[in-house]
């Protein structure tokens, strides 16, 4: 509200405007001045006492009105005029008039199921009565969904125009954008919603539509199924999943990508926004996989260039035309100016990370999404340097985040938010977690090829253990108990750190490492001793239920201890070997570091074990939590001590611009 305090004086009778530097403007009478907003609560009475005013309620435009408005669209502009597909594939008149015939088709199929009682709004009044990752608004949920209807249309219509002799039939098409109806209204109502709702919302739809749906087994639903364009009929998502291998080496590749149903599933549906040049927005819990899964789908299309951007709360705009003016270039055109990507015939598509991090100002406002709100709106900004209208072209935004109740998050505003499908990315299902670690499991056992027909019985464990402890420790009881599918790459790739140097390895210290590398990952945390007992007791019965043959006396006796300390290899460790190889190396670290002598206790040789093997992995970051005084800096000391380095405490995130240079990092 800063620019309405600065006009006051223009929007009373003395119409003249005060600048910065002084200088002063008066308002010509033919010039007036409107303010579009969302509500005043930032207003002042100044600012409300000199304007006119008309309030726009929700009921002004009804859904009805939108959708009959987009169907008349649908109906009467040719769809893909401007798509180089298109326009490669069909481009005289005569085809163009086809393709608005068979658009008109479609229309008229769909109409009915946009009536009072139609389908449409029996999941819209579902949907508004149903929990969603971020705020639902109908608006959003109908542009997102006439987006999806556009892919359908353009699916159809791409058929037709590569099988000129042999098009789609008229009951085909019927059958087909009926089926597909019933797919883009899950998508677009509940797919910002976890997988029961839109299992919810799809048992609905099968039972009140009309439409034949598949048969489904018992836990499945209706979006696990597609539609195919050529024969209209329902097609299995998981028929479409391959079964990959992968080399040895990519189990610690950050970019290794295993398809499953959910990201396979997930990609299409992101294609087909992105088709709409919609600001796709994926959002779920962290290591639920969705930069990851952007990322894949992007990279699979060959025109467009992915540039990612993390945000922060400290994010600006300038962020943003720091990235145009890397990757784009202004053209001046008979229209005016243009901003293109510099790569010709290639989409630049911008992938904002955390994009709900960027924090408020005082007036409730984040400057970097209501400038990108700008930009997709609007399709340009005003340049600052010579006050000229810059357009876009190819360029265009998608973006992911954490569920806006996580802490430090910001909710995106409502009208950003109408232009943006929102997909909601949860962990995956037991099916595709055995199929992604299940891979990884084969990759890592190729270094011990005597255990290779395990790789089943070892996925089989880890997800069960997973799961279990998952469901047992949640968010409610501490806040730090957040498990996700990186606590089984984490086991993934220290299985195969610790085994493969060894030349021979027996199914016993398989295990043992099993377990030892779950009681790392999964037990560490914990903060009571009754949650630790528990742990324990799940690593034994697991063990017995998929390692039956395994002698448990030597797999699983305790304490479990691996290091390297002793060894060249990472392999179990005796305590009390390991107390006296630890005295024997501190002994110049107390004279030169501390003055007094550490008490070698189990817990603290236990403590120490664990930084260790944290600092010696991939990605190997970690938080020592507990109580000031618990001796976390004296426990952290001791592994350091064998390092070249040591540690530079930080004191604040102010501290950290001055530090990183010093280390080569810009």
């Amino acid at each position: 509200m800063k620019l309405s305090i600065d006009m006051h004086s223009v929007l009373d009778d003395n119409k003249l405007l005060t600048l910065p530097n002084g200088e002063r403007l008066n308002l010509p009478p033919n010039v007036r001045v409107m303010f579009e907003v969302e509500h005043l609560r930032y207003a002042t009475l100044a600012t409300v006492s000199r304007c006119g005013m008309i309030w726009f309620n929700e009921e002004v435009i009804s859904t009805s009105m939108i959708c009959q408005h987009n169907l008349d669209v649908l109906a009467t502009v040719t769809f893909g005029a401007d798509d180089e597909d298109f326009a490669a594939i069909a481009s005289d008149v005569s085809k163009s008039k086809g393709r608005l015939d068979v658009q008109r088709q479609i229309v008229n199929i769909l109409e009915p199921h946009f009536g009072p009682h139609g389908l449409v709004n029996i999941a819209l009044a579902f949907a508004a009565n149903s929990s969603h990752i971020m705020e639902f608004t109908p608006i959003r949920a109908l542009n997102t969904l006439f987006a999806l209807i556009k892919a359908t249309i353009r699916n159809v219509l791409h058929f037709n125009a590569r099988h000129a002799d042999f098009p789609l039939t008229s009951d085909k098409v019927e059958l087909y954008v009926v089926r597909r109806l019933l797919l883009d209204v899950i998508w677009s109502f509940a797919g910002d919603s976890q997988g029961q709702v839109r299992a919810d919302l799809g048992e609905q739809l099968r039972k009140q539509s009309g439409v034949e749906t598949p048969t489904m087994a018992i836990g499945a639903s209706l979006i696990d199924y597609d539609v195919d364009v050529a024969s209209a009929q329902w097609t299995s998502w998981q028929s479409r999943v391959p079964t990959i291998e992968v080399e040895t080496h990519a189990i610690i590749t950050a970019d290794t990508v295993i398809p499953t149903i959910d990201t396979i599933r997930h990609q299409e549906v992101i294609y087909s926004w992105l088709a709409e040049h919609k600001p796709v927005i994926l959002s779920g819990p962290p290591g639920s996989g969705k930069t990851m899964t952007l990322f894949s789908a992007l990279r699979k299309l060959p025109d467009l260039e992915v540039v990612g951007l993390n945000f922060s709360s400290a994010t600006t705009p300038e962020l943003i035309f720091k990235t145009f003016e890397q990757y784009c270039e202004y053209r001046k055109t008979i229209s005016g100016i243009t901003l293109v990507p510099k790569q010709i015939g290639r989409w630049l598509v911008i992938f904002c990370d955390e994009i709900n991090l960027p924090a408020l100002d005082k007036y409730g406002t984040a400057r970097v999404i209501s400038f990108l709100r700008q930009l997709v709106e609007s399709n340009g900004f005003w340049r600052t340097s010579d006050l000229s209208w810059v357009k876009l072209e190819r360029i265009q935004f998608v973006g992911a985040c954490n569920p806006p109740t996580d802490p430090g998050r910001v909710p995106l505003s409502n009208r950003f938010l109408r232009h943006a499908p929102v997909v909601m990315v949860d962990y995956p299902g037991e099916v595709s977690l055995k199929q992604v670690y299940g891979t990884f499991n084969r990759a890592l056992l190729k270094v011990a090829p005597n255990l290779r027909g395990h790789w089943e019985a070892l996925t089989d464990s880890m997800v069960a253990f997973y799961l279990a402890s998952q469901k047992h420790f949640t968010p409610d009881m501490q806040a730090h108990y957040i498990y996700s599918p990186r606590e089984l790459t984490r086991w993934s790739r220290g299985i195969f750190e610790a085994i493969k140097p060894l030349e021979t390895l027996s199914l016993e210290g398989l295990v043992r490492v099993w377990a030892h590398e779950a009681l790392r990952l999964f037990q560490d945390r914990l903060v009571a001793k009754a949650e630790k007992v528990w742990t324990d007791d799940l690593v034994n019965s697991v063990v017995s239920a998929h390692f039956p043959e395994v002698k448990l006396s030597e797999a699983l006796v305790r304490p479990i201890l691996f290091s390297n300390w002793t060894s060249r290899h990472y392999i179990p460790v005796d305590r009390d070997e390991l107390r006296k190889y630890t005295r024997a190396r501190l002994r110049v670290f107390y004279e030169e570091e501390l003055d007094v002598q550490l008490v070698l206790f189990n817990d603290v040789l236990d403590h120490v074990l664990r930084i260790d093997r944290v600092f010696r992995q991939v990605q190997g970051h970690m938080l020592l939590i507990g109580i000031s005084g618990g001796g976390k800096v004296s426990e952290f000391s001791v592994p350091n001590a064998d390092w070249q380095d040591n540690p530079v405490p930080l004191r604040g995130l102010d501290e950290w611009p001055e530090y990183l240079p010093d280390q080569g990092i810009e």
